[in-house]
């Protein structure tokens, strides 16, 4: 999926309200969102609706006036879509706080960035959150369920309808592909 350039400009007419604006976003972000309500067994009227609801949430943080949007935009509405189907639905979930949708390093130990500087921790979390769009919508789940909202594998399992076995595997095929991309992009190369 090809990515809205987030400029100024585009900001500036998603916070006023213009309609090529709104248009723009219904054309990129519907379908994905429509995906995920049908994953979980929804129908295409939830799929508007939800989407209409993730639109305002969208646009209102827009217009706070200290907000800064730190990730894509499809991550942004993403997260909040499955959050508001999930609750429509009665699923058990807890949010994801979309305001802190990173990757962090726990204060454990990881072999990965043993001995890298903080501006190297700080480019490999952002090199990964980049590329976590490239990956398909499955292992986005996986990854999502697992480490933005730090849910265990007979959790993830529930929600997914994978057998946590199979979660387990599916989560070590998807960090294996997301660590490939990142070792291929040309900024991890080059620094």
């Amino acid at each position: 999926m090809q990515e809205i350039p987030i400029d100024s400009d585009y900001l500036i007419a998603l916070r006023q309200g213009a309609p090529e604006a709104f248009e723009e976003l219904y054309r990129k972000y519907y379908r994905m969102v429509e995906d995920m309500v049908l994953k979980y067994r929804g129908n295409t009227e939830d799929a508007r609706d939800v989407f209409q609801e993730a639109l305002f949430v969208f646009v209102k943080k827009l217009r706070e006036p200290d907000f800064v949007l730190t990730s894509k935009a499809s991550t942004f509405i993403y997260a909040i879509a499955r959050n508001i189907y999930l609750k429509k639905a009665g699923r058990p979930s807890p949010e994801i706080s979309v305001d802190q949708q990173q990757f962090v390093f726990a204060e454990q130990t990881d072999p990965v960035t043993e001995g890298l500087s903080h501006e190297e921790k700080d480019l490999l979390l952002n090199l990964m959150n980049e590329q976590l769009d490239n990956l398909e919508a499955d292992c986005r789940s996986v990854i999502t369920y697992s480490f933005y909202q730090n849910l265990s594998h007979a959790q993830i399992a529930v929600l997914t309808g994978y057998t946590e076995a199979f979660v387990k595997v599916k989560k070590f095929r998807c960090l294996e592909y997301l660590r490939k991309l990142v070792k291929n992009n040309p900024k991890f190369i080059n620094r």
